[in-house]
């Protein structure tokens, strides 16, 4: 058993913030940093697991930075519980060819006592939303 203290709500709300300001940034590099070293991400959920920053960095650089010019995301609701923090987010995406893509799902944060993400989790149609992203 760990005697780690879990992250307190308002880190947990910061680091949410922290990860969707990175997305809607399109940076791959700065949302890998958002995550613990052998951080991991399942998105969506069902899809092969990203572990550590390089395979991250590389989910995002070939999503949402290759096929978006711009992101917006809103998150609706954050339950923070324990170490984890679950989001129901939409989010709004220019294609490079102008077109106007929104979605919407729900993202859950495992976050370590340093505020870094150790499990993310994303429960969203990413398949659709990537081939309307480039074909808009």
């Amino acid at each position: 058993m760990s005697n780690a203290v879990p992250p307190s709500a308002e880190m947990l709300k910061k680091t949410l913030d922290t990860y969707f300001a990175a997305i809607a940034a399109r940076d791959p590099k700065r949302i890998a940093l958002v995550f613990a070293p052998n951080g991991e991400i399942e998105d969506p959920v069902g899809s092969p697991i990203r572990r550590g920053r390089d395979e991250i960095a590389g989910l995002f650089a070939a999503g949402v930075a290759a096929l978006a010019s711009h992101v917006e995301i809103k998150v609706l609701a954050a339950l923070p519980s324990g170490n984890s923090i679950a989001a129901h987010w939409t989010m709004i995406a220019r294609g490079k060819a102008g077109g106007e893509i929104k979605t919407q799902g729900i993202d859950v944060l495992q976050v370590d006592a340093q505020g870094l993400v150790v499990r993310a989790e994303g429960y969203w149609n990413a398949t659709a939303f990537r081939q309307a992203l480039a074909a808009g």
